[in-house]
């Protein structure tokens, strides 16, 4: 799997090398406080920075970076630049993070750990959402099915190995830097690897519109990738714009007839073990497909020419 470029970066990184945490964030005042804390509660030693990309928040959440004390963030408030965190790190190993979520203690142990034993160019683990009440939970359930979010590892779990994407992402700063940042050129040149030692916690979203922009933004960014790198589609990326494509045809009675059965008995399934979350389960479905599905239409004929920039969120589903 590991290109000799790729692995000659891996070897001459120190065992413990030092980290620079990146966490790009766009309105998130709720959740960025809890994410800093996880941060600061790591047991790994070497961690020299942390820092926060902003894209443009209209709530608090410069505020709240700006104002943290117990850790040396670096903020910066540039929406127009992908990749101003990788140019300025300073750490020789990456950790992205995500606005929404909390580290385990080990989280960065973890990822330094799977860089030295598998060789890999990027590592990670997987998304584990958590939520409160009946909508957050029913999104949570939904973000680890198969039929909600994809058979992708970091979202069903299993062991560790050799995948095609993972949840964030931990790689040497100056291989990144070297050939742009980008994780699919990462994984080209020296593997993916996922290992379920790698943990985190995801708060989803709280409503389903703010699920449904989600999805849209992921659908959107993964035919942009796919405009520039046709080779990395895959069948079941096609499956939601095909179904939005469907449900405005004239078969589309019976699309919906079908599709809507399917729900149902997934559903049902669901309310076994978690009745309560059965119906934010039932609506976030339809929403991550159909957003989904949107997104990725409305990106094919997006008219920008220009490589598509890091999304903060997986590229697979």
């Amino acid at each position: 799997m590991m290109s000799t470029s790729a692995s000659t970066f891996v070897a001459e990184l120190d065992l413990q090398p030092t980290v620079t945490v990146a966490i790009p964030v766009l309105d998130e005042a709720e959740h960025l406080e809890a994410t800093l804390d996880s941060i600061r509660a790591q047991t790994y030693p070497y961690i020299m920075e942390v820092i926060v990309v902003d894209g443009g928040s209209t709530d608090r959440t410069r505020e709240i970076a700006h104002g943290y004390r117990g850790l040396p963030i670096r903020l910066f408030e540039n929406p127009g630049r992908a990749h101003i965190a990788l140019h300025a790190a300073r750490g020789e190993l990456f950790v992205r993070v995500d606005g929404h979520c909390a580290l385990e203690p080990d989280y960065v142990e973890s990822c330094v750990d799977a860089l030295n034993d598998s060789g890999a160019a990027i590592v990670g683990g997987g998304m584990s959402p958590e939520g409160d009440g009946f909508v957050q939970r029913g999104i949570a359930k939904a973000m680890t099915s198969r039929l909600g979010a994809g058979p992708a590892r970091f979202h069903t779990g299993g062991p560790a190995g050799w995948v095609d994407t993972v949840y964030l992402g931990a790689f040497p700063t100056e291989l990144a830097r070297k050939i742009g940042g980008y994780a699919l050129r990462l994984g080209r040149m020296g593997g993916v690897w996922y290992d379920p030692a790698i943990r985190s916690r995801y708060a989803p979203r709280r409503s389903i519109g703010g699920l449904a922009r989600q999805f849209y933004r992921y659908g959107h960014s993964r035919a942009l990738t796919v405009r520039h790198h046709p080779e990395t589609v895959r069948p079941r990326q096609l499956v939601p714009p095909l179904f939005v494509l469907a449900i405005v045809s004239p078969w589309r009675r019976k699309v919906l007839a079908l599709y809507g059965a399917g729900i149902l008995a997934r559903t049902a399934m669901e309310a076994l073990r978690d009745p309560k979350a059965a119906p934010g389960f039932a609506a976030s479905l339809p929403t991550m497909h159909v957003s989904w599905g949107v997104g990725f239409l409305a990106g094919l004929r997006y008219q920008n020419t220009r490589p598509p920039a890091r999304c903060n969120a997986p590229s697979d589903r």
